[in-house]
């Protein structure tokens, strides 16, 4: 007797973890940076006075700078390890500087399309600029993202045509 066969497992399932540690982190991080950016604006505790700029704008920094830091060791495990980050999680993260693009406080997005007039519709482009480093990503609106190589499915001569190997009879022996 043969051995029995165990479930399928995901090879490398610690280091999915890792990464999704990191990326919850830097999340977290990035969120309380801009909580207490709103907190500067109002005033602080009962007595009614405002807070010191210098100590809010210091601890922000230092929140967004651990941030960035988490995603720089994101990508780090990720790379290392050989393993595919997901286009939703590569879309919240600047390339460049490693910041967590969040929309209004990390980042600006718009529309744009740069065909002669902007006659064309099927040009529009998102534009998500990083307000950190000022790089901006550029993601086609209505374009379908294309599956990757190895998931595509692969069409026989025959479908292209039109034919199947169903519709083909065989010819008929009446002679």
């Amino acid at each position: 007797m043969g051995k029995a066969r165990t479930a399928h497992t995901i090879q490398g399932r610690h280091i999915y973890a890792r990464a999704s540690y990191l990326y919850q982190a830097a999340n977290y991080l990035a969120s309380r940076a801009h909580t207490e950016q709103r907190d500067d604006n109002q005033t602080a505790g009962g007595d009614g006075s405002p807070r010191e700029h210098g100590q809010v704008s210091t601890q922000q920094k230092l929140l967004s700078n651990l941030s960035r830091q988490a995603i720089s060791d994101m990508r780090a495990v990720t790379l290392k390890a050989q393993i595919r980050q997901s286009p939703s999680i590569k879309k919240t993260v600047c390339r460049y500087c490693d910041t967590l693009l969040v929309e209004g406080s990390t980042s600006l997005s718009f529309v744009e399309n740069q065909s002669k007039g902007g006659k064309k519709p099927w040009a529009d482009v998102l534009v998500v600029q990083c307000k950190t480093c000022g790089k901006a990503k550029r993601y086609p609106v209505s374009a379908p993202r294309q599956p990757r190589r190895p998931l595509r499915v692969k069409q026989l001569p025959a479908q292209e045509v039109g034919e199947t190997i169903e519709n083909i009879e065989p010819p008929s022996a009446t002679s």
